[in-house]
């Protein structure tokens, strides 16, 4: 049985959160090619921009992930990418939403 990880949302950001879910679903397929090809520019950008908006929309976690890819890329280390990618992937399959009421 997984466990869920409950991320309480302002009512505000709430219309807003399944696009950025969506779209970090998106980098998070996209990780894997670019770890490929060592293409590190497009994955520091990648990290930065997770790293800069996931406490925006309440999830400091995301913020975390961004940040190891982001360093992880500047350092050209594919193998703490890749367990960095399984992480993300692992939370956010187990991401649960709750407004902040």
């Amino acid at each position: 049985m997984t466990t869920s990880i409950v991320v309480r949302i302002d009512p505000e950001l709430w219309a807003l959160i399944p696009g950025y879910l969506a779209n970090r679903r998106l980098d998070l397929a996209n990780l894997p090619g670019l770890i490929d090809r060592a293409d590190w520019a497009a994955l520091v950008l990648l990290g930065h921009g997770m790293k800069g908006s996931g406490g925006s929309y309440g999830f400091d976690a995301i913020s975390g992930f961004g940040a190891c890819i982001e360093r992880a890329a500047l350092a050209g280390q594919a193998a703490v990418l890749r367990e960095v990618a399984a992480a993300l992937g692992d939370y956010l399959a187990r991401v649960q939403l709750q407004p902040d009421n």
